[in-house]
């Protein structure tokens, strides 16, 4: 069959579509092969081919095709074959075409499908509905990585040296923070730790210590420990306990936002262009048939312009209006939350199960609708009771809104049942093409209105004070929230931006009332000059005094020995008078060392100046900071990275700080690089970010591979799940590669003829002029050649000098 197979494609390219075929030169040969017959679509054999789905190389394959497939016209693939060239369907959109008795698939069968088979090209593509496609991100292609341990860290120091008499303290302060990870199968062990010393004391705590594990069917995790609750309707809080909950990140990342789903069919293939604002935020193609656009980038407020250009050329514009707030689902799109536990109310690990509220069982759900958001969500406790329920709605040019109301009813040690509710709006709105009116919110909260987050069932014992009702009840007042309001406004030029934002705050014991109020405004200049300038104005119920401030800062940039600097300044007033001023430059020499120097001043005479570093090793980050004060210099500095431990690889030491990676190898090949990564260490390995649940490619970069490596794979296509360690490791062989110019005893250049090694391998064809390119993976001994009329020489192998690039003279006697 290779024979074969090689003597077709020949005669494939030298006679193109021959109508006939004088097959008398075939010997032992009845009737014409398969692959030399007209109208034959799957001629049957095995063939080596490369694939592509809608247009897009996916992998390269070993097809096999059956007589019966080539009697048929047409193949049926079993799903495992399908998967592992990446051709990934919805199965209930071609489950009319599976064949239960051979489990294989004719997607040809189906409409709108098209399976092409090249035989001169050695290629198969496949054209499937866009409608019909899985996401790239679809669970079938998900990788929980291999069994390892990983600790991530970063902490700080600062140490003070008195220049002179000073009331300020000179004690070292350092703080660490780790995010430690146990992977074992699909389960990961995780925790997040925090180390403190300071004057106070030294302090270690504790916010998650969780055994979790993905869950495809429902697209969420479960988890088991200490977590935190998530819920649009309540405040959220630790707790010690199970929980099963949504994980918006197991859908594609630009499906993770709100923005309308498109659906409608294409008569020919056409490019769709969504656009917002002039501005293109999604494009495809799409082959004819049905399609669903469920995967645009999350939108802001504005409509959509959604065109349609067919293969003709002819276009058609819809406009869908759109507003968004962030309980905004797409339709269809579900959040979720069950957990059942005790509320942690410390994050020390001494105290880590003292609680003594009792358990507790949350549920809370938010669905989707065609155009509503629904919203619901409970607590049950034998002492306390809550419920929720929210409802967000896009209203087109209008805008959108959410009202949600919440009842709690929560029992005292000392007797009490207080009782209450909470009501919040939100609005979102579009005034113009540049103006945005992000946010308005209104909450209101009655005065027996209860967060379990702050529910504490001694809490008169623990917060003495407040009054009776007419009733003799009692209620605790102090400081409890009547009412906010919230609105944020922003409008754009071409080359300036303005934001601002005012909040108040309500009491039910204070007459006055707590505001505040930011504005802010920037601008690009000439040539990347920036300015910026920015007002806060804050009044707090607790004082009689107002508190306001106002900053203004230009940024330069210029260039210095050929080096791209910046240079920022800016000064600031506030209420009591205070003028400070304060300089700096940074620059970024390269992709590991940047530095810093900066100085200030203060109306209240104190002056500063400082130096800073930072410096990006293989195996640590690290930065350091010197700054000299009137009083004080103070020393500082950080340092952050991760260590993975893995079977595969052993210890690595690397500045890669994320949580989920991949560890890749190339055995024994140090400086090689995939994708942005870092270059391998001495055993050919190292570390690159990922992103959970979104397809990455890890592809090597082969400028640093050795000539004399041939690479047996060059990418990896994968789907990582949160926290895993992803391991995948570049096989090559090491090949001898030769420039040889061959002569014969007389010194002439051979004409023509091949090449083998005395263990029979083929060494290559000769040139007219005598040129052997021979790559092999061993020295050879003896070469043997047969030239072009019929005759022999050989040649010593030994002298043979391989990878030199250069070409040598041989003798072949």
């Amino acid at each position: 069959m290779p024979a074969l197979s090689c003597l077709t494609l020949s005669i494939w390219a030298s006679l193109g579509h021959a109508t006939e075929l004088n097959t008398d030169f075939l010997q032992g040969v009845s009737g014409v092969p398969s692959v030399l017959k007209d109208n034959v679509a799957y001629p049957a054999g095995h063939y080596y081919v490369d694939v592509s789905l809608n247009g897009q190389h996916t992998s390269r394959m070993v097809l096999s095709i059956s007589v019966a497939e080539e009697q048929a016209g047409m193949l049926c693939l079993s799903p495992q074959w399908l998967q592992e060239a990446g051709v990934l369907f919805k199965p209930t959109a071609y489950q009319d075409t599976f064949d239960k008795e051979r489990e294989c698939y004719t997607l040809a069968g189906k409409e709108s499908t098209g399976v092409n088979f090249s035989l001169g090209a050695q290629t198969v593509d496949f054209a499937i509905p866009q409608a019909w496609l899985v996401e790239k991100n679809d669970a079938t292609r998900w990788d929980y990585g291999v069994n390892g341990l990983r600790l991530t860290y970063n902490g700080n120091f600062n140490q003070n040296v008195q220049t002179r008499n000073s009331y300020q303290d000179d004690s070292l302060n350092a703080y660490g923070h780790f995010n430690t990870a146990l992977n074992v199968g699909r389960w990961v062990l995780s925790s997040d730790m925090n180390a403190t010393r300071n004057t106070s004391g030294n302090t270690f705590d504790t916010n998650n210590i969780t055994l979790s594990t993905a869950i495809s069917r429902v697209k969420g995790d479960f988890i088991l420990g200490r977590s935190q609750t998530r819920t649009e309707l309540f405040s959220d809080f630790g707790f010690w306990g199970a929980s099963l909950r949504s994980n918006s990140n197991m859908r594609a990342w630009s499906t993770r936002g709100y923005a309308p789903v498109i659906n409608g069919v294409a008569p020919t293939t056409a490019r769709i262009t969504v656009t917002q604002n002039n501005y293109t935020v999604y494009s495809t193609v799409v082959p004819p048939g049905p399609y669903r656009l469920d995967d645009i980038t999350p939108v802001g407020n504005g409509s959509l312009m959604v065109t349609v250009e067919d293969s003709a050329g002819r276009k058609t514009t819809t406009e869908y209006p759109v507003a968004t707030l962030p309980t905004l689902l797409r339709p269809g799109d579900l959040e979720y939350n069950l957990a059942a536990g005790q509320r942690s109310d410390t994050n020390t690990v001494d105290d880590a199960f003292r609680s003594g509220t009792g358990t507790f069982v949350l549920g809370s759900l938010d669905y989707g609708l065609a155009t509503t958001t629904v919203n619901t969500a409970f607590i049950l406790h034998d002492r306390f009771q809550s419920a929720g329920l929210g409802l967000s709605q896009p209203l087109g040019v209008w805008g959108a809104f959410s009202a949600s109301v919440n009842a709690s009813k929560a029992e005292y040690d000392h007797g009490e049942n207080r009782r209450g509710m909470s009501a919040s709006f939100k609005y979102a709105k579009t005034l113009g093409d540049r103006t945005e009116l992000q946010l308005l919110t209104y909450r209101y909260q009655s005065p027996g209105y209860t967060e379990f987050a702050s529910w504490r069932p001694d809490e008169r014992l623990l917060r003495p004070g407040g009054q009776l009702d007419a009733a003799g009840n009692y209620t605790f007042l102090s400081g409890k929230e009547k009412a906010r309001y919230e609105a944020r406004l922003s409008h754009r030029w071409d080359q300036v931006y303005m934001s601002g934002s005012f909040w108040q705050q309500s009491f039910w014991d204070r007459d006055r009332d707590a505001l505040g109020a930011t504005v802010t405004a920037s601008a690009t200049v000439f040539d990347g000059v920036s300015v910026n300038l920015s007002g806060n104005y804050a009044r707090s119920t607790w004082s009689t005094r107002d508190d306001w401030s106002a900053t203004l800062g230009v940024s330069i940039p210029f260039t210095l020995g050929g080096v791209r600097h910046y240079a920022s300044n800016s000064v600031s007033y506030n209420r009591d008078g205070d003028t400070a001023f304060n300089t700096s430059a940074t620059a970024t020499v390269n992709d590991r060392f940047n530095y810093g120097v900066n100085a200030g001043a203060d109306s209240r005479n104190n002056r500063s100046a400082g130096l800073n570093a930072g410096y990006a090793f293989d195996r640590v980050q690290t930065n350091m900071a010197l700054a000299q004060g009137r009083d004080t210099t103070t020393l500082s500095g950080s340092l952050s990275g991760s260590a993975i431990a893995t079977r595969e690889t052993g210890l690595l030491f690397t500045r890669e700080a994320s949580d989920t990676v991949a560890v890749v190898k190339i055995k024994d090949m140090p400086g090689v690089t995939f994708n942005n990564s870092l270059p391998t260490n001495s055993k050919g390995n190292t570390v690159m970010y990922l992103s959970s649940y979104s397809p990455a490619s890890i592809s090597i970069n082969p400028e640093n591979v050795p000539d004399s490596a041939e690479l047996l794979n060059t990418s990896y296509e994968v789907v990582p799940t949160e926290k895993a360690i992803i391991y995948r490791e570049f096989g090559f062989e090491n090949v001898l590669r030769y420039i040889l110019r061959l002569r014969d005893a007389q010194g002439a250049a051979l004409n023509g003829g091949s090449a083998t090694t005395e263990q029979g391998l083929d060494a290559g064809f000769i040139t007219g002029n005598g040129v052997l390119l021979m790559n092999v993976l061993a020295a050879p001994k003896t070469v043997t050649v047969r030239k072009s009329n019929g005759e022999q020489c050989r040649f010593d192998g030994g002298q043979l000098k391989p990878n030199t690039g250069t070409v040598q003279e041989i003798r072949c006697e």
